[in-house]
C-alpha cells in the first residue's frame, strides 16, 4: 500500500463557519429553534393551567 502525505500549509487558514461544518442552512437551524421554543412554551402552558391554577382554586376555597 501506498500512503500519500498530507502537506499542511500553514499560509492557507481554513476558516468555516458552524453552519458550513454541519451541513444546515440558517433556515434550518432557525425553523429547530422556533419549533423548539414554541414546544416549550406548550409545555409550560400545560403545566400552569393543570397544576398552578389548580392550587389557587383550593387556597381560595378555605
Amino acid at each position: 500500500m501506498i500512503l500519500k502525505t498530507l502537506t499542511i500549509q500553514p499560509d492557507t487558514a481554513l476558516q468555516l463557519c458552524t453552519v458550513c461544518i454541519t451541513g444546515n442552512n440558517g433556515g434550518k437551524i432557525a425553523l429547530a429553534i422556533i419549533v423548539f421554543g414554541l414546544i416549550l412554551l406548550g409545555i409550560g402552558n400545560w403545566a400552569y393551567k393543570k397544576y398552578i391554577l389548580n392550587k389557587k382554586e383550593f387556597s381560595q376555597e378555605k
